[in-house]
């Protein structure tokens, strides 16, 4: 009985291959998905209790080979002596900024830190104050060197160094899924808004003197593992920041697009009266004496629309002296203007005169504001000055 105690303990111990240090807010969730897929859903234990150090858990079994969690390196300290140890870490600034803004969106009250941030309604510098969040990433790696760790991968880099960390565990490939992109609305605008503060982020990086060495120390590994020049790291992580940000930007922005559209759409769909527009053209007699002739191709008047901007296109010729530009007014105020200059060749074809070629126009009009029973004016101007009117377009 004694014999076979020993050997289940023995086969517990050998059977854990990695010990996943998770750092809060370094991608560590991120990495727990490209674990179990490496090593299936039961392959992988979620190690998050209160941060103590004390006996493995009772929930390890056969089929478990990686224990991932919010734990001290030294708490497996003497067990699994073949595991392989890994942590990814971050810039100690960035990583500092996204755990304030996380605890202002989640409103965690049980955990303590967050809680005095939220029940004080801390500031950013405050919040790096609290003893706790000074030289966060040092306090989350106690006990252990650095060098000692079997793989430091970088959040910068996070999948280039998942790729690393592949061929040397000698994983089948693992898609990289970026997780945990910051919920706290407005967060790039605050992100921006505080790393622009040289003076804040000053105070804050000399609270985290000791973190800001050690992210440079896994850069120096990093740079050795990939044999790459230690001089070019930094500069290489800060660009993956950059294009980092510069993605979220472009998320936000996307995001904004469509909220705009959908707000115009129950805008325009219930709250926009539509207006009846219609174009009543000047009649030949009066244009033949300046011009050989003009079309409006759209919209096909009279037309009914809830739309802020309507686009009119067409073409003019004209008889002593080429049209120059098209002016729509109010009275004698310009509310539009274009050039006459685009190419119509099948206008050039009909006409077969040779200001034909480039005859054709395209102009659009701010009409949302317009009130109804207004009378707009649409002129062409000749480059010898002439104003002739081509019509009138009618807001009924």
């Amino acid at each position: 009985m004694t014999y076979y105690l020993l050997l289940i303990t023995y086969y517990l111990l050998i059977m854990i291959e990695l010990l996943s240090v998770h750092i809060p807010k370094t991608a560590g969730t991120a990495f727990r998905h490209a674990l179990e897929e490496a090593y299936g859903m039961n392959g992988v234990i979620g190690d998050y209790p209160p941060n103590k150090i004390h006996q493995p858990d009772s929930q390890i079994t056969y089929s478990a080979k990686v224990i991932h969690g919010h734990f001290l390196p030294k708490k497996y300290q003497g067990y699994y002596p073949q595991a392989k140890r890994i942590v990814w870490l971050r810039h100690p600034i960035f990583r500092l900024i996204s755990e304030y803004f996380f605890a202002k969106t989640i409103k965690d009250h049980e955990n303590a830190i967050h809680a005095q941030l939220l029940n004080n309604n801390l500031n950013i510098l405050e919040f790096a104050q609290i003893p706790a969040m000074r030289n966060f990433l040092a306090k989350h790696i106690k006990g252990i060197k650095l060098q000692e760790f079997d793989f430091v991968g970088i959040q910068e880099f996070y999948q280039e160094d998942l790729q690393d960390l592949q061929k040397i565990m000698e994983w089948p490939k693992v898609e990289p899924i970026i997780k945990n992109n910051n919920l706290y609305h407005k967060y790039q605008k605050s992100l921006q808004e505080i790393l622009s503060n040289t003076t804040l982020i000053n105070q804050i990086s000399r609270l985290n003197l000791e973190d800001l060495q050690l992210y440079q120390n896994a850069l120096n590994l990093r740079a050795k593992r990939r044999q790459e020049s230690v001089l070019i790291q930094s500069t290489l992580a800060e660009y993956q920041r950059s294009q980092f940000l510069i993605h979220q930007l472009q998320q936000d922005l996307s995001q904004a697009k469509l909220e705009t559209q959908q707000i115009n759409y129950w805008l325009n769909k219930y709250i926009t009266p539509s207006k009846e527009i219609d174009f009543i053209p000047t009649s030949e007699t009066k244009f033949r004496a300046g011009l050989i002739g003009f079309h409006i191709d759209c919209p096909l008047f009279p037309i009914f629309t809830s739309n802020k901007i309507i686009n009119i296109n067409g073409w003019v010729i004209g008889k002593n002296a080429a049209a120059s530009k098209i002016e729509i007014r109010h009275n004698s105020k310009v509310l539009a203007e274009t050039s006459v200059d685009l190419s119509r060749p099948d206008v050039a074809q009909v006409y077969g005169v040779s200001n034909a070629q480039n005859s054709g126009f395209a102009i659009a009009l701010a009409s949302s504001a317009i009130p109804s029973q207004t009378k707009l004016t649409i002129e062409v101007i000749l480059t010898n000055r002439e104003c002739i009117s081509l019509g009138t377009l009618n807001y009924i």
